[in-house]
């Protein structure tokens, strides 16, 4: 026992008491680098994120701790990530080793030193045992969970306590052994990192990401930041540099405007037509409009194939619109003289529904008509009546002639009721004399709207 203790706590007197390595100052945030597959890179500000088929970063606008940010978003397949993950890992651990590291590591060298007083006051071997096996398995954790700060220390510190541990399994009499191997890689050192970009460096990078960001908007916002940047630092940077790198930014940023106004007009114009010819339903129109934007797109340089697609896709919809408006009206056409047949047929009864209007207003507001007015009417209805029920409609004009018909039988039914209303003076007769006549006005506005709709020739709203 004398022999474990005195073994363990020199150990560890040597390796606890020695301090981390001094490491170079870093900013309070960690500068990343997105290495490029053409070898070149960019500053993260922070952690990246990858979402998908993307990577969004920020990256700084200027020096120091707190600088302006530019959150930019580019196409993962852009990025060597083999190389960014590992200069991410050592500018993680270099971060880390320079801030909590030293305050991490004594917290748990002091949970350690706890633990291995517990064991040595510990009487019963084989909790002794327990405990320093649990000890360990936590202690060969640490550096993993820590960016490999002070792996080596730690290790030092698994070496005497392997030592104990044979010695307490000797003490509670087990023959077998267990063998507990820890691979545990050093950070990288910390002057593997990249120096802080400077001002200059920052503009270049900007340019560089406005090249590669996906959509105009970031490309336009990226280009202004450049030149934004330039005109605050301009008495730190190199007055030709700057001026080179101002003008490079400023005709990108014409660029991108001339581009967005361009397409802007192309899709406004081709909208514009594609709504007149799928009216027309003029499907060859549509196609040929269709083929020309596909050249004027071409001839701009094909810069927005967002911006593209979206206009391809309105005229795919302005077809298929225009396909089937052609199509009803072919169906139209065919048909065309059935309705005129049958709207000669239905006329007499038309023009009888048209002059019972006013009756039949008198009759749902139980304000008349006269007897008189009442029995010519009934008469003209009678006389008018195999207009309606002696015509077949066409099948497409069914709905309508059966509307045609209740109209016709409510408004029947509404002079009969009125006449026996007025023959024996009974007020319920007359309230369902009103109901019919409601009734058939409604039918009849109906019925006459639905019967011009299909003599019409159809039409896109």
């Amino acid at each position: 026992m004398t022999r474990w203790r005195g073994v363990l706590l020199a150990g560890l007197v040597c390796v606890l008491t020695c301090r981390s390595l001094a490491y170079a100052q870093v900013p309070a945030t960690p500068l990343l680098r997105l290495f490029l597959a053409d070898g070149t890179s960019l500053t993260s500000f922070g952690e990246w994120v990858r979402m998908g088929d993307r990577v969004v970063f920020s990256l700084p606008l200027g020096e120091g701790p707190t600088p302006d940010l530019q959150l930019v978003t580019l196409a993962a397949s852009r990025v060597d990530w083999a190389r960014s993950e590992r200069y991410a890992a050592t500018a993680r651990s270099v971060h880390y080793a320079s801030t909590r590291a030293e305050d991490d590591f004594a917290q748990f060298s002091n949970q350690v030193a706890a633990v291995l007083t517990g064991i040595a006051r510990e009487p019963d071997p084989a909790r002794r045992l327990a405990i320093a096996s649990a000890a360990r398995s936590a202690m060969a954790e640490w550096p993993g969970q820590h960016h490999g700060y002070r792996s080596a220390d730690v290790q030092q510190m698994l070496t005497l306590l392997d030592e104990v541990i044979s010695e307490l399994r000797a003490s509670a009499g087990q023959d077998s052994f267990e063998l507990g191997l820890v691979s545990s890689a050093p950070p990288l050192p910390a002057d593997t990192l990249l120096p802080s970009p400077t001002t200059a460096q920052l503009a270049e990078e900007l340019l560089a990401a406005s090249t590669l960001a996906e959509t105009p908007s970031e490309r336009s916002s990226l280009l202004e930041r450049v030149i934004g940047l330039l005109d605050r630092a301009a008495s730190l940077l190199p007055a030709p540099w700057a001026a080179r790198v101002r003008t490079s930014a400023l005709g990108s940023l014409t660029s991108e405007r001339t581009s967005d106004a361009a397409y802007a007009k192309l899709a406004t114009t081709t909208l514009d037509t594609a709504a007149r010819r799928a009216r027309a339903a003029d499907v060859r129109g549509l196609e040929r409009l269709r083929a020309d934007v596909l050249t004027a797109d071409a001839e701009l340089g094909s810069k927005r194939p967002a911006e593209l697609t979206a206009v391809l896709g309105a005229l795919d919809a302005s077809a298929e619109s225009a396909r089937r408006l052609r199509l009803a009206r072919d169906q139209w056409r065919l048909l065309e003289p059935t309705y005129r047949s049958y709207r000669r047929s239905v006329a007499p009864a038309l023009r009888e529904l048209k002059r019972a209007e006013h009756p039949l207003e008198d009759i749902r507001a139980q304000a008349g008509p006269s007897p008189r007015m009442l029995a010519l009417v009934a008469k003209r209805f009678y006389r008018a009546r195999p207009a309606i029920a002696g015509t077949n409609p066409p099948s497409s004009l069914a709905a309508v002639h059966a509307l045609l018909q209740s109209a016709w039988d409510l408004a029947d039914n509404a002079f009969k009721l009125r006449f026996r209303a007025v023959e024996t003076g009974d007020l319920s007769r007359a309230t369902e004399a009103s109901a019919a006549a409601a009734g058939a006005l409604m039918l009849v506005a109906r019925a006459r709207e639905d019967l011009d709709l299909a003599l019409t020739p159809p039409s896109l709203p």
